[in-house]
């Protein structure tokens, strides 16, 4: 900077330039005002430094010298102790500032220097508009000479007459003060028309205009200068002599005063809205300042408490920013940091804690802005930075890098089990203080079982393995039945983990919050569950967060799952031992398995690129291929038998199945068929078929077959209106030649009895085993009834001859035969069969080696039966049931473990009445229904008196048919056992085999709520009925109780002791227990005990006793 100083004193000049030697000015000395302006023409003078004393004039001429020429140079007036006067004249004739010469004014010299320069220039800046002057003036004389002056002096300054203050207001009430076009207001004191105060009080109290006011008065007052200040006057100036010359810096400083203080509004209007922003913004913007090595926050903005909760005061404390990093976060951020002052700006990212303990990301650059102090050294440097809140980045940005290794992972093959876990620790990882629970559904039993918890205890995870979603059944049982989101603030609280406080407890968490997965269906996949150590709910950015991880999860899940089975659809494709080829849409093969081609013959490389019409043999016409591409084109699919041919010209049956493959579009991309050679099948269908149709002793029609001929003959012989017989034969004696020869005797015998029957038969009469001694003949095209007598007869006569066996044994049997005519004595299968089953049992009544046709006398006896439903029904209500119990007996220790509970009818006209001729008689009624219940409240009763009398038995009650399917038995059942207080263990049902073969759905449901009621199952006369494994798979049975018809020929019987063995066996491997009935001899006992039977029934221990009776015997002592 080069100054100028006009100093006439040469020892004020030495001080002043010693003062500022090493300020780095270049200073140059001129002693009078003459030489100062020659100087001055020179130009490159920054600043003008004048004594207000000169010997050949003013500093204010020197002054006016350099406003009149404009010269672009900053003035700073030195005046003498004491003249302060001056001082403020050198200001108002437009010096940039004034220094009195006291003191050490020597030492403040460097900086009033700087900032007149400064405020020098920005007023040049300003300088580049010109002022505009309103002047109320009413002296044309003095308008005049402050016309001329201005033009001469002070051309920036531009002055508008109006003539008079009329003119003035007209001017301002015409318009607003920013477009009145004008800058300052000159007003004359004392004007024409009304004084110059009047006029500044209507535009100040009135008008309320902050136009700036400069007042000219003819001579100083006092008083009228006190007016003018206190009525708003900006300025005061007294038209002495030379006042021309201070009138231009009094209008630029008043001008100057009214900008600044519109600036100052617009600064604080900006600084305000400044303020709102930030309010609102995510981002803080903070300064700090290095003070003795330390970074020290100097400001920071106040949306810092809305952001982080911390006030404004909170932040400036030193050490808060260190105590506020995350611990992973601490060591690289303070190590960043250092860099700082190197390189002059930073931008870091971690994670910092709020005030309520939470985390956010925030992303923190600071720049430098001020160096240090001027001592040296970085201390007191100065940096302005901002943090922005970039959680949702971050959480973007972890989200994606989750979904790339989940990726990464599946790519890899890597095991669904170390994904889920990876994706948990993901997760746990951004959320340190939750726990991530994976449950997956199970495919196949619908429960819930644990996919990755990480961090939750063994013990929990174990409890909660297996757990069956449904309402109530905890946040992620609930979450995976509702398909919804459940949010569990408090578990020892909310309804749905009240079944589970202490597995809250065993967890050691008090919040669980649980997200479904689902898969592209909706079908829910599993939960993706957190739980918290203490009561909470998640917010916004948590929830949202939780999603993400979710369906990350299913995403995971689905991959995996389409993985595994891709993986085993192409060990399928080449392991099957069915033939695929893979077409494109023209039909050209793309892809065959090995077994295509070893059932084809053609290699892959044969296939490949060929049609399968290579495969044709020439059996199907155009209709039936037309046909299969109508079906594949219209449903996708196509399904049948065809012949193809190999390639050795081999003809073969196969099973073809073809499938439309579509793509993501849903579009056809390719064609699968599977071939199945099923020539081999066929012929096993053909032997399966004959086999089901045929008994495989006598190779004759069963009853399958018989009553399919039987129906197709009603048919025939209704169309052509003639009769047709059904004889039915049952063989006298065979049972003897069982008992006493054995069973392969007895095998031998039926099947020289059938050859020798079909020997005299008609290829159109059709002859049938129904099983055991029981043969059934179909008669057709026959003349009359009569004939149906001759064919009995002479089969009669047939069977009378004896029968030569091996071992040359000779037998005698004979067969009573009877006959039911179509369409006289029935018009269905079943009447013909029922009929002549009536009629045979007639001819045995007549004494044996007869025949009978049916007749109404039968008719009556079905009469009979309906008499029997009549008293049975009064029987019900009179009381004529009773209950006789017969033990059961445990085998092992021969102790007595409990009673079956058999009904019996004593009738007042019969006497007892058999179960067996009356029971079926209730099946078909119904009557079954109330007789069962009232057999249940008796041994109810029964076993709750024994119990009191200290007897733990057993009783074992016969369930119905019709009983079982009551819909509400289950809450009949409970009732009674609340009733007379008995425990579950205390009763046990049985079944027939013929019960479970029935409405499946129905009575698996209600075996099932039985067994839920904690009574045991069991199944009566096992082997008798429709014996499957299915069904002991699928009821929930603990009992099989094996047939009296099986126990009564051990030891004679090989097969029955077979039967009876293999039921033992089967019945241990599948956790049954099993009791023998009807055990009437100790060899029978003998022989079940060493097979492993567990209890026994029977008359070897005891016929069925009335309850009082069986207390007595059994009970007592």
């Amino acid at each position: 900077m080069r100054i100028l100083y006009a100093e006439d004193s040469a020892f004020d000049a030495d001080l002043t330039q010693r003062a500022l030697r090493g300020s780095g000015l270049d200073i140059q000395i001129v002693p009078t005002l003459k030489d100062a302006r020659q100087r001055l023409a020179e130009a490159g003078i920054d600043l003008l430094l004048t004594d207000l004393k000169l010997p050949d004039g003013s500093g204010l001429e020197l002054l006016a010298h350099v406003r009149e020429h404009a010269l672009p140079v900053a003035v700073v007036v030195l005046t003498g102790s004491g003249d302060g006067s001056s001082a403020i004249a050198a200001l108002k004739a437009g010096a940039d500032d004034y220094l009195i010469k006291s003191g050490s004014y020597l030492e403040r010299l460097p900086r009033v220097i700087d900032a007149a320069v400064l405020r020098h220039r920005s007023m040049s800046a300003r300088c580049d508009r010109p002022i505009r002057v309103l002047c109320a003036e009413s002296s044309l004389d003095d308008m005049k000479q402050m016309r001329a002056h201005m033009l001469k002096h002070a051309p920036q300054i531009r002055l508008e007459s109006t003539g008079g203050t009329d003119a003035v207001i007209k001017r301002l009430q015409a318009c607003s003060e920013v477009d009145a076009n004008v800058d300052v207001l000159l007003i004359d004191a004392l004007p024409d028309e009304t004084t110059g105060l009047d006029l500044v009080k209507l535009i100040r109290s009135e008008r309320h205009l902050s136009l700036p006011i400069v007042m000219l008065a003819g001579q100083d007052s006092e008083q009228l200068a006190s007016s003018a200040l206190h009525l708003g006057v900006d300025d005061y100036l007294v038209k002495h002599n030379g006042y021309l010359f201070e009138l231009p810096a009094t209008l630029e400083k008043v001008h100057r005063r009214a900008e600044l203080v519109r600036e100052s509004e617009r600064l604080n209007a900006t600084n305000r809205r400044m303020s709102q922003l930030l309010a609102a913004s995510p981002t803080i913007v903070y300064s700090l300042r290095l003070q003795d090595g330390e970074y020290q926050s100097s400001w920071v903005s106040e949306n810092v408490t809305r952001i982080l909760g911390y006030t404004v005061a909170e932040v400036l404390t030193p050490g808060w920013w260190h105590a506020g990093l995350h611990a992973q976060d601490r060591d690289t951020a303070l190590a960043r940091s250092k860099g700082l002052l190197l390189d002059g700006h930073l931008s870091l990212d971690y994670r910092f804690k709020r005030r309520d303990g939470s985390e956010i990301w925030v992303r923190d650059e600071l720049r430098r802005v001020a160096q240090g102090g001027d001592s040296g050294g970085d201390s007191g440097a100065e940096f302005v930075g901002s943090w922005t809140d970039i959680s949702a980045d971050k959480r973007a940005a972890l989200i994606g890098e989750a979904r790339a290794e989940v990726l990464d992972r599946i790519v890899a093959a890597q095991p669904l089990s170390v994904i889920l876990e990876a994706i948990a620790l993901r997760m746990q990882a951004i959320e340190p203080s939750m726990r991530v629970s994976i449950q997956l559904l199970h495919e196949v039993s619908g429960r819930l079982v644990n996919g990755a918890a990480p961090s939750l205890p063994e013990r929990y995870l174990q409890a909660i393995e297996g757990v069956l979603p449904g309402p109530g059944m905890g946040s992620c049982g609930t979450s995976a039945w509702s398909g919804e989101t459940v949010l569990v603030e408090n578990v020892f609280e909310h309804p749905y983990w009240a079944p589970y406080v202490e597995l809250a407890h065993l967890g050691d968490f008090s919040a669980c919050w649980s997200v479904p997965f689902k898969d592209r269906d909706g079908r829910v996949l599993g939960t993706f569950a957190l739980y918290h150590d203490t009561p909470c709910l998640p917010d916004a950015a948590q929830l949202e967060l939780i999603n993400d991880f979710s369906r990350i999860t299913g995403l995971a899940v689905q991959k995996v799952r389409a993985a595994t089975a891709l993986r085993q659809a192409g060990a399928v494709f080449e392991s099957t031992r069915d033939g695929i080829f893979i077409t494109d849409l023209d039909a050209l093969i793309v892809a065959v398995n090995r077994a295509f081609t070893h059932i084809s013959g053609y290699s892959e490389f044969e296939a490949i690129g060929q049609s399968p019409r290579m495969l044709q043999s020439g059996r199907h016409d155009a209709d039936f291929y037309r046909a299969m591409w109508s079906s594949l084109i219209s449903s996708g699919n196509w399904q049948g038998e065809v012949w193809n041919r190999r390639k050795n010209g081999e003809l073969y049956q196969q099973l073809l199945t073809i499938s439309t493959v579509r793509n993501e579009a849903g579009a056809p991309s390719h064609y699968v068929a599977v071939m199945t050679d099923i020539s081999q099948l066929k012929r096993s269908e053909a032997k399966l078929d004959y086999l089901a149709h045929h008994d495989p002793l006598t190779d004759l029609p069963n009853r399958l077959l018989m009553q399919s001929r039987i129906q197709h003959a009603i048919e025939r012989a209704a169309r052509s209106r003639c009769h047709l017989a059904l004889l039915f034969i049952d063989l006298d004696r065979f049972k003897n030649v069982n008992d006493s020869l054995g069973h392969p005797a007895g095998d031998e015998l039926l099947a020289a009895i059938a050859k020798r029957l079909r020997s005299r038969l008609r290829e159109v009469d059709t002859l049938a085993r129904l099983g055991g001694d029981e043969f059934v003949l179909l008669i057709e095209e026959m003349s009359v009834p009569e004939d149906a007598a001759i064919v009995a007869q002479m089969l009669i006569d047939l069977l009378t001859a004896p029968f030569n066996l091996t071992q040359g044994r000779e037998i005698y049997i004979g067969a009573s035969i009877g006959i039911s005519v179509f369409p006289d004595d029935g018009r269905n299968v079943t009447e013909l069969i029922q009929h002549s089953d009536v009629a045979m049992y007639q001819a045995k009544e007549a004494g044996r080696g007869a025949f009978r046709f049916y007749t109404e006398a039968m008719s009556r006896a079905a009469q009979d039966r309906l008499h029997l439903d009549t008293r049975l029904r009064r029987a019900l209500e009179r009381g004529e049931f009773t209950l006789h119990y017969q033990p059961q007996v445990d085998m092992a220790s021969g102790q007595l473990t409990g009673a079956e509970a058999l009904v019996r009818w004593i009738d007042p006209e019969e006497g007892v009445i058999s179960p067996a001729r009356f029971i079926p008689v209730a099946e078909e009624t119904g009557l079954i229904v109330p007789i069962g219940e009232w057999v249940l409240r008796t041994a109810c009763a029964q076993v709750r008196a024994w119990r009191d009398a200290g007897q733990a038995l057993t009783v074992a009650v016969n369930l119905s048919a019709r009983q079982l399917q009551q819909a509400d038995l289950t809450q009949r059942v409970a009732a009674l056992m609340h009733e007379f207080g008995i425990g579950p263990d205390w009763l046990e049902f049985e079944l027939t085999e013929s019960m479970l073969a029935g409405e499946q759905a129905s009575t698996e449901l209600r075996l099932r709520e039985l067994k839920a009621l904690g009574i045991a199952l069991s199944i009566d006369d096992f082997g008798t009925g429709y014996s499957s494994l299915a069904y002991l798979k699928r009821f929930p049975i603990d009992v099989l109780k094996i047939d009296q018809s099986f126990v009564r020929d051990i030891p004679h019987d090989r097969n029955d002791m077979e039967i009876a063995a293999t039921i033992i066996a089967m019945a241990h491997t599948l956790k049954l227990r099993v009791v023998a009935e009807g055990v009437e001899t100790p060899e029978q006992l003998a022989f079940l005990k060493e097979r492993g039977c567990d209890a026994w029934q029977g008359y070897l221990f005891s016929k069925p006793l009335p309850g009082e009776e069986f207390g007595m015997r059994f009970l007592q002592g």
